[in-house]
């Protein structure tokens, strides 16, 4: 099977971005940007005012049930904005990737070393794409599954939105109910649109700086006597990659961070409901309790990776022939070996690093906020025999 080429790993993110109104290498944000922001934040807040307007004791399962969906759209467009605001950055360095991947495809001996974790990061893409569009489908038309039944059980029409949230008007007309459904439903799929490009861009770009890492590693484990002068030149890459990996901390910081923040906070409202609510509510719940574990796992591995492969450097150079290099070579050598031990890393805004230590640190978090919630919580039928 042919290795993918750069383009094809880009496709869906393109289309994403173009859709977001924030076309690829363009030198402006297209004005339908600002339109679909100004949607979400708008239905934000018709969200956060059925929050406060329904806020009581005896409504607070229902109320974690929202938490989710609010936390969706509000992590989409707190991850889209600063991705926004350095696009040009952004743009700079998939260019620069698309050139190292050009050179990393003319030889065969480079392709076979990352063509492995290619294909691997292709199909996790696609089905990170695929997993998030049945998620909104399941919340976007669930509400018709059960307006159809509520019709074939009592013969009654009982107008249901997929989320809850107030309008300035009554929602019990057709023609309300399906403006007010419409908008929903739109803003679900901008929310998609938004937070699975943004989670893209993130897996694509850290596995190609990995794979440039894993490719000077391969290289420099096999320096000897008769290959010394191609350390000059790997030395150069690695500098390039170093810098490279430092671009893509400084684009995704931020992102990483709202991840980090929201992603608790969904995981035990989640895990609330499947506990304490109806039967009814598990298929969803389950749905968008994966796709959230699965956002804060990727971010987790592709972060551990770069942790991983940029110290393997100055593993691999160490594992080369050195000792038999001229002294100039050493030296070239040990100072690689020295920069190495600093680990390139994604941070949460430098509050943590991104790693399998964090995401463990994520769950404890949830869990402990689940616990707490649990301990808390009185069921309406106990504050009605109070």
């Amino acid at each position: 099977m042919a290795v993918p080429a750069f383009e094809e790993l880009f496709t869906q993110i393109k289309t994403n971005l173009w859709l977001s109104g924030i076309p690829f290498n363009a030198p402006r944000i297209q004005l339908r940007f600002y339109i679909l922001v100004v949607l979400i934040f708008s239905m934000l807040i018709a969200e956060g005012s059925f929050l406060v307007s329904q806020y009581a004791p005896e409504n607070f399962l229902e109320l974690t049930q929202l938490a989710p969906c609010a936390g969706c759209g509000l992590l989409s467009v707190l991850k889209i904005l600063p991705i926004a605001a350095k696009r040009q950055k952004l743009f700079d360095l998939t260019k620069c990737l698309d050139g190292l991947y050009s050179i990393i495809l003319s030889h065969p001996k480079k392709t076979a070393v990352v063509k492995n974790e290619i294909f691997i990061v292709k199909i996790l893409i696609k089905y990170f794409f695929v997993l998030n569009m049945i998620l909104i489908a399941v919340y976007n038309f669930s509400s018709l599954v059960i307006m159809l039944y509520y019709y074939i059980k009592t013969n009654e029409v009982v107008f249901k939105l997929p989320y809850a949230l107030v309008v300035p008007f009554s929602t019990d007309t057709w023609l309300t109910w399906f403006v007010v459904y419409l908008y929903s439903i739109t803003n679900g799929f901008i929310c998609i649109v938004f937070f699975t490009t943004v989670d893209a861009l993130y897996c694509v770009l850290t596995s190609q700086v990995c794979n440039n890492f894993a490719i000077i590693s391969d290289e420099m484990k096999n320096l000897n006597e008769s290959n010394v002068h191609l350390l000059k030149e790997l030395v150069k890459n690695h500098q390039y990659v170093l810098k490279l990996s430092k671009d893509l901390e400084e684009i995704f910081k931020l992102p990483n961070l709202f991840n980090v923040l929201v992603g608790s906070v969904e995981i035990c409202a989640l895990g609330f409901n499947l506990t304490m609510g109806d039967l009814s509510q598990i298929p969803g719940c389950v749905l968008f309790l994966l796709s959230v574990l699965l956002q804060i796992l990727m971010m987790s591995v592709f972060g551990e990776k770069l942790i991983r492969e940029s110290r393997k450097v100055g593993d691999a150079v160490f594992s080369s022939q050195w000792y038999k290099m001229d002294k100039t070579s050493k030296k070239m050598i040990f100072i690689i070996i020295i920069r190495s031990q600093k680990q390139q890393q994604l941070t949460a805004y430098k509050f943590s690093v991104i790693s399998y230590g964090s995401f463990t640190k994520i769950i404890s978090t949830s869990w402990s906020y689940f616990t707490i919630l649990r301990t808390v919580y009185t069921p309406p039928e106990s504050l009605q025999l109070e």
